[in-house]
């Protein structure tokens, strides 16, 4: 066995040893790829197993769908007879490939009586009392808001909570000033909650991402997490080939695993349309067909849909994804970095949230929004942006108030953005 598949087997047996204790909270910190959902997976089959009834609590219906499609095929293999019960609101559909067997729908909770699992997002779940249970799974709880938990809480005995701290927190388009005074803030991240009421909570990090390569991994540890992961595979097991007339920024990204391409310091409106240019450019250039990728299964040439371009508002993706379609490159993904939230690609283009701005907001210094941004990529990630970020976080320090009762995020926007910088200076093009 690897070191790496070492160290995540070790953590995987200490959240079992906690679960099977009767501790009543236990918090899975997961850095990006750590394997969320299959750890979910794979602690619900053993508490099946043990003749536990699992309740899990996502946060989309996607997730949800995915989570049941991964059930029924895992307990499938297994050999386990088991009903895989997804609790719905009225009115939704199954999705293309949501398996036909294995699973029972409903939008009553009474008619999943027997079901040993029971998959559904937080808000179904608050639509359904009358029954408690020993114990409750809660995938992606940093995603999950307290005002979500709290309808919800009183289920379950106890929580097992699963997620990732760097992914971008609970947000509100209202004015939050005239509720942020309270010491029990609505919007504060589930885990977050649970942490600050249970301070003896035990925290189980997952050391290891199976998503970066081991020359990408550090930057992003570095930068965006409290607890430092490693990657799980070996030093050159991933390659990117590209030919030697590729833009400088690709062949930066090819050799190093990232790469930086800064235009000229200028004041643009948020579409900045040379950014748009460059970012298609740069697409356009992976697509032609020269480009080659490597990992542990295969060596294959890059196709455009292993490619992601992630923005930080749905205005600038309109506008790339308008010169994708002119580029005849409808295959590339380009989202914001609150869509792109779990997803993975080969290579990610990423248009940095800061650039051409006059100033920092608290929107654009969000930890989460470069970090979730910075993190899909399987082999490389290359970051276009306007010079001069660096005199801009420096003129606009973070401004954000202390408030009274709440806990200071452990990294600190302003922060990771500037050591995020610092090291993408290495790999400027």
């Amino acid at each position: 066995m690897s070191e790496a598949r070492a160290a995540h087997e070790g953590a995987v047996d200490e959240i079992w040893r906690l679960l099977t204790s009767g501790e009543r909270t236990v918090v899975v910190d997961s850095p990006p790829g750590a394997g969320k959902s299959t750890l979910v997976r794979e602690l619900t089959r053993r508490l099946l197993a043990d003749g536990v009834r699992v309740p899990v609590v996502v946060q989309t219906n996607d997730q949800a769908d995915d989570l049941v499609g991964g059930l029924v095929r895992e307990l499938a293999e297994a050999g386990l007879p088991a009903e895989v019960g997804r609790l719905h609101a009225s009115g939704w559909e199954p999705p293309t490939g949501f398996p036909r067997r294995g699973v029972r729908t409903s939008a009553k909770l009474a008619e999943l009586a027997g079901c040993p699992i029971v998959v559904a997002t937080a808000a179904k779940w608050a639509f359904s009392p009358g029954e408690t249970f020993e114990l409750g799974i809660i995938d992606e709880a940093y995603q999950m808001s307290a005002a979500a938990l709290v309808r919800v809480g009183d289920l379950f005995d106890r929580l097992l909570l699963v997620g990732d701290p760097g992914q971008l927190s609970p947000f509100t388009v209202a004015d939050e000033h005239t509720v942020r005074s309270l010491s029990a803030w609505p919007l504060s991240t589930a885990a977050g909650v649970v942490l600050r009421h249970h301070p003896g909570t035990p925290i189980v990090p997952l050391p290891v991402s199976w998503r970066l390569a081991p020359h990408t991994a550090p930057v992003v540890s570095d930068a965006f997490y409290v607890r430092p992961f490693r990657a799980g595979v070996d030093p050159g097991v991933r390659r990117l080939e590209v030919p030697a007339s590729a833009h400088p920024a690709v062949r930066s990204a090819a050799e190093h695993g990232w790469g930086l391409l800064e235009l000229p310091s200028a004041y643009q409106p948020r579409t900045d349309p040379e950014m748009v240019a460059h970012l298609v450019e740069l697409a356009r250039g992976l697509c032609a067909g020269a480009a080659v990728t490597a990992d542990e299964r295969r060596t294959r040439g890059l196709k455009s849909r292993d490619i992601a371009i992630g923005v930080a508002h749905t205005d600038q993706r309109d506008h790339v994804r308008a010169a994708l379609d002119r580029a005849a490159l409808p295959q590339v993904t380009v989202d914001t970095a609150n869509r792109l939230q779990g997803r993975q690609f080969e290579i990610t283009l990423v248009w940095h949230p800061l650039s051409g701005r006059r100033d920092a907001t608290a929107f654009h210094l969000e930890t989460g929004r470069l970090c979730v941004l910075a993190s899909r990529h399987r082999q490389a990630c290359i970051v276009v942006t306007r010079a001069g970020i660096a005199s801009q976080l420096h003129e606009f320090p973070a401004a954000e108030p202390v408030w009274l009762g709440s806990d200071p995020p452990p990294i600190d926007g302003w922060a990771a953005n500037l050591s995020f910088l610092d090291h993408l200076e290495k790999f400027r093009a």
